[in-house]
């Protein structure tokens, strides 16, 4: 049976592992802003958010990349009738979970 110690360095292990992929997810999005693509670097940062962890450390990072590709967004209007309905479901979970933390 696995000690206290074990299940925490796994945890750490997932949180770090999870915070990697929200890095490189970071620089895609960046490069996609740059591009002058915002709603693709939106859709992008949606897939596979929000993280399924209880980090809070994985939490805040993903929420600053949905926060920095909804910041690029200048046609709001546009936006919503690009995005398939999936995308609404994800960005509304990733707002309010960022809102009121579980």
């Amino acid at each position: 049976m696995a000690g206290r110690g074990e299940t925490v360095k796994a945890e750490n292990a997932e949180a770090e592992a999870i915070i990697t992929r929200i890095e490189h997810k970071s620089r895609k999005i960046e490069s996609l802003l740059k591009q002058g693509r915002p709603v693709e670097a939106l859709k992008t940062v949606l897939e596979g958010s929000p993280p399924k962890t209880r980090d809070e450390r994985c939490k805040s990072a993903n929420w600053i990349v949905v926060h920095r590709a909804l910041m690029a967004i200048k046609d709001v209007d546009a936006l919503f009738s690009a995005l398939d309905p999936e995308y609404y479901d994800i960005l509304m979970k990733s707002v309010l979970l960022f809102l009121f933390p579980i």
